[in-house]
């Protein structure tokens, strides 16, 4: 079972999206580089430091239903954090490790 494994991150997200910051705790989903472009996958932000809008901040997070999407994942590849059909943010795996 790869439950325990944990996706470091840097994100951004763009002024204008969205009203708060994202804090811990944070859903939303995710549509990785390479990826079928109607599958999103969910995500939850399980370590975050978000301090403001347009700037890179280190974040750690997890698929919130699929544990086999980290064999997909790889050191470098960019997502598209998104709300809905609505793409809020940006993030790029640093690389997947275990928590």
């Amino acid at each position: 079972m790869e439950d325990n494994k944990v996706i470091l991150s840097e994100v951004f997200f763009y002024s204008g999206k969205r009203r708060h910051l994202p804090v811990i705790g944070y859903r939303p989903d995710a549509l990785f580089e390479g990826q079928n472009p109607d599958e999103y996958w969910g995500i939850t932000f399980i370590d975050c430091s978000i301090a403001k809008f347009e700037t890179w901040s280190k974040a750690k997070i997890r698929f919130t239903f699929q544990d086999s999407h980290y064999d997909q994942v790889r050191k470098g590849q960019m997502f598209q954090i998104m709300e809905g059909r609505e793409a809020v943010g940006l993030g790029k795996v640093i690389r997947v490790v275990s928590n």
